[in-house]
């Protein structure tokens, strides 16, 4: 139609006014739209960001008063420092066995997610799968525990680790960050498990398939999504945990990295560029790996949410 206008010299017939008035307005919505998205993002993100840049700053710049907002003096020196170990990182007090620290979390942190995760699928598939008097109430009373803050436990804990002779050992944070998360990982897998169609289950125990070969060539290859989603809730959760790690954990060389950031804090020395530092570090890998799993993330916990429990 336009190459017919050109050709013939006739000027192109102008939008019908009430289409031209859906264009604005469909327009005027994104930039709104976009306008809002963007603040939102902005405050979400901005102490991370804050953060990041104080990571970068010089000693006196992060003390400066007014705070400067942009590094006048960027500088990379405190993640030098750390990442050189105890001998470059002497003035970072607490933090001179960062190394240290991050292995620590990363072991107390990683055990448990997969125990808890291991022991859910198996929970939550009982539950899903089997019936037996008292089910709905056993799988309700599992969430009481999460109920309860967790600085209220401390004491009972603290006295049991204490009986155990499991004081100042990671042994100790293992077992509790273990038995903190059967219980959600239990509800999450039983939601996943129920979105499984019984037919296919039943279709390999008539080929022959014990219960356990069923459930390790059936029903964990289709729910691994939600089974890896699990496992990351977990390690997400117990990467920075504090609480109980600051009331078992006594040797400095066993600290996990939450323990050593807090410990930099104090009334006269306070490096605020050398947490900074420290922190992104400690965050950084966790986003990466969010980053490249997004997508299936997204997918596992969304999954259990068409059945009923």
């Amino acid at each position: 139609m336009s190459q017919i206008a050109l050709d013939t010299g006739a000027r192109p017939a102008p939008l019908p006014r009430a289409r031209l008035t859906w264009r604005r307005q469909q327009l005027l919505q994104r930039i709104v739209v976009t306008v809002l998205g963007l603040l939102i993002f902005i405050v979400l993100t901005f102490p991370f960001l804050w953060l990041l840049l104080t990571s970068v700053k010089t000693d006196v710049d992060s003390w400066a008063i007014p705070p400067q907002y942009i590094p006048l003096h960027p500088t990379l020196e405190k993640y030098q420092a750390l990442l050189a170990g105890a001998a470059g990182a002497a003035t970072t007090r607490e933090l001179q066995y960062w190394y240290l620290y991050v292995l620590n979390s990363l072991y107390v942190a990683i055990i448990p997610a997969v125990l808890s995760t291991a022991i859910g699928t198996l929970a939550g598939y009982g539950f899903a799968r089997f019936k037996f008097p008292g089910a709905s109430t056993m799988l309700t009373l599992l969430l009481v525990g999460q109920m309860f803050p967790g600085p209220s436990l401390f004491v009972p804990i603290y006295f049991l680790v204490n009986q155990l002779g499991l004081q100042d050992s990671h042994t100790a944070l293992l077992i509790i960050y273990t038995a903190f998360h059967v219980p959600a990982a239990t509800w999450l897998a039983s939601g996943f498990i129920r979105t499984i169609p019984r037919e296919l289950e039943e279709a390999a125990r008539i080929d022959g398939c014990t219960l356990f070969q069923t459930l390790l060539f059936i029903v964990i290859p289709l729910a691994r999504i939600g089974i890896v989603t699990v496992a990351i809730l977990a390690f997400m959760a117990l990467w920075g945990e504090y609480g109980f790690a600051s009331i078992i954990l006594e040797t400095q060389t066993k600290y996990t990295a939450t323990i050593g950031l807090v410990r930099q804090m104090n009334e006269l020395t306070t490096a605020f560029n050398t947490i900074g530092a420290a922190a992104t570090m400690m965050g950084v890998p966790l986003l990466v790996v969010l980053m490249l799993i997004q997508r299936h993330f997204v997918r596992g916990l969304t999954a259990g949410a068409v059945k009923d429990v």
